[in-house]
């Protein structure tokens, strides 16, 4: 089941608690079968709705009249009041990685993917991280390099997936049980929403379509679209935790070091995922090069020569000798393992926190 049609289980669903914010009233209500002016089904209510997990928004505010939203409508118009202090998004950046060291070093294990949600929830940390994003709807993205918005957005789409999963009352067995929740769960960024799903196929990989789309996530016509990366970055894929066991290891990343810090993030995740099985003339991948193979190569055998640059002997040499038997009877075979979808929480002791220096990925 790929990331985008990964809603479509047929698993219980549970509802994200919009943490600090007001709910907009639904389009549909449930079993409400009186209004017959209105011809909706549930499909129409889960998109019209696809907004509700707003996780920074304040008390203050309101929605606008019109309930449906999607990817290509601006919440707020031109008239609406500009915030007072301006933050730019390098310097709320830069809080968030001290914020996000400080959750890794109390509530992440040492594999670095797992995260002890409970007792995250209910922790100082927690009430400091709520109140430094909604500071984020006070900071202008303007006259960012794109380096620095690749890094924020980066960042940004880990504590939203850790702080969705936080907010739920119930922790599901799988992160597939969240109603909704990569397109639902969201944050308000200056003047903008932006979706855990907007974040990584609208910006990081450069206004891509899903994996089984083939639209653009954002139309010409949205005005997040002046944020989107020139081009998508494949390493982003194994910077980004969308709250499964099987997804990249938890990092947090610098402006100064993103280069360094994403090389380090993508040789870890293909040297443990990548198995070569030389008898067998086969390659094992994680299913993340199935659903987003367009972003490392327009075949098969580019996507594994891309994994080659980021794979150590003896796995390299393997891969380059079934790589250079391809045209022969031999040749060799791609599978791609189960991903692992049940939600990446762990109730165990917290660790000992000795120093809060980071690692070489948090660099």
């Amino acid at each position: 089941m790929s990331r985008n049609n990964r809603s479509s289980s047929s698993r219980p669903f549970y509802r994200v608690k919009v943490i600090n914010g007001v709910q907009p009233p639904l389009i549909l209500e449930s079993n409400n079968n009186n209004n017959n002016d209105n011809n909706i089904n549930e499909s129409d209510e889960i998109e019209n709705s696809r907004l509700l997990n707003i996780l920074n928004w304040s008390p203050l505010e309101r929605l606008t009249t019109n309930t449906t939203l999607s990817t290509t409508v601006q919440i707020n118009d031109e008239n609406e009041p500009k915030p007072k202090n301006i933050y730019n998004a390098v310097q709320i950046s830069i809080e968030l990685q001290k914020k996000m060291l400080n959750l890794k070093a109390r509530f992440i294990d040492a594999s670095g993917r797992l995260v002890n949600y409970r007792r995250l929830r209910a922790s100082n940390v927690y009430s400091d991280l709520c109140e430094m994003v909604n500071r984020l709807t006070t900071i202008s993205l303007e006259n960012v390099t794109e380096n620095e918005r690749k890094t924020f957005f980066i960042n940004l789409y880990n504590i939203l997936t850790i702080h969705g999963i936080a907010s739920v009352n119930d922790m599901p067995k799988s992160v597939l049980d969240l109603n909704q929740f990569w397109k639902t769960t969201s944050y308000k960024v200056g003047s903008y929403f932006y979706s855990i799903d907007d974040i990584e196929h609208g910006i990081l990989r450069g206004n891509k379509p899903h994996s089984n789309c083939t639209q653009r996530h954002f139309t010409f016509n949205d005005p997040r679209v002046k944020y989107a990366m020139r081009r998508c970055d494949p390493r982003i894929h194994f910077a980004l935790n969308c709250g499964a066991r099987s997804c990249p290891q938890i990092a947090i990343y610098s402006s100064t070091n993103l280069e360094k810090a994403l090389n380090m993030a993508t040789t870890s995740f293909c040297n443990a995922e990548v198995d070569i099985l030389l008898e067998n003339a086969e390659v094992r991948l994680s299913k993340l090069f199935l659903w987003y193979k367009n972003d490392f190569g327009r075949s098969e055998t580019e996507v594994l020569r891309w994994i080659a640059k980021y794979i150590d002997e003896p796995k390299q040499s393997l891969l380059k000798t079934l790589l250079d038997r391809q045209g022969s009877k031999d040749g060799l075979r791609i599978s791609y393992k189960m991903y692992d979808w049940m939600v990446n929480d762990h109730d165990g002791p917290m660790p000992i926190v000795v120093s809060t220096a980071t690692s070489g990925l948090d660099a």
